[in-house]
């Protein structure tokens, strides 16, 4: 039994270091996720509903993604979509028919 208990705490500091390792090696890529989740949401919302002149509801599914937002905002008269996902907000901005939509400042 004592054999047991060794092998499974040797085995979990193995995969704790490895998956350590590798989490420092892929950090650009991981901490670039949560700004993809609104990103998307945003413009693919923005792209559907102003661009494509599809209901509420239907660009809502069409945006949705396996990772919820939390807070939704679309402003028809200035014709924005602001999404917050993952605490990262932001805003895409309805250019033109020709342009469609563009996301509003930098994303990092």
């Amino acid at each position: 039994m004592k054999k047991v208990i060794k092998i499974l705490i040797v085995a979990s500091a193995v995969l704790l270091i490895s998956g350590s390792a590798w989490a420092l090696a892929n950090w650009k890529h991981l901490s670039a996720f949560p700004h993809i989740i609104s990103s998307f949401y945003s413009k693919e919302f923005c792209s559907c509903y102003f661009v494509v002149k599809r209901s509420e509801t239907f660009c809502h599914n069409y945006a949705r993604q396996y990772v919820p937002i939390s807070e939704f905002s679309l402003d028809e008269e200035k014709r924005t979509v602001t999404v917050t996902g993952l605490g990262i907000t932001t805003t895409s901005v309805f250019e033109s028919e020709e342009f469609g939509c563009r996301i509003q400042g930098e994303v990092n």
